[in-house]
C-alpha cells in the first residue's frame, strides 16, 4: 500500500514522506527516536514485535469480517 505524510513544519527541507509499506514508516520511527537518542534500538525492537503480536491477536479475536446481509 503507497501513502505519504505530511509535515507541516516550515523549518523542514523534506515536508512529505513516501512509503510503500507500514514498515517502512515504523523503520524510520525506530531509526529517528534512537538518532534523536530518546531509546535504544532493542527496546524500539521489542516494542515493534510486541505491537505486531498485538495486532495479529486483535484481527484473529476482534476484527472478523461482518455476515453476509440478506
Amino acid at each position: 500500500m503507497n501513502f505519504s505524510v505530511t509535515n507541516l513544519n516550515p523549518l523542514l527541507m523534506q515536508t512529505e514522506r513516501f512509503y510503500t509499506r507500514f514498515s517502512q514508516a515504523a523503520e524510520e520511527v525506530v531509526d529517528a527516536r534512537i538518532l534523536l537518542g530518546i531509546h535504544f534500538r532493542s527496546a524500539d525492537v521489542e516494542a515493534r514485535r510486541l505491537g505486531n503480536r498485538i495486532a495479529h491477536w486483535t484481527f484473529q479475536k476482534f476484527l472478523r469480517p461482518l455476515p453476509a446481509s440478506e
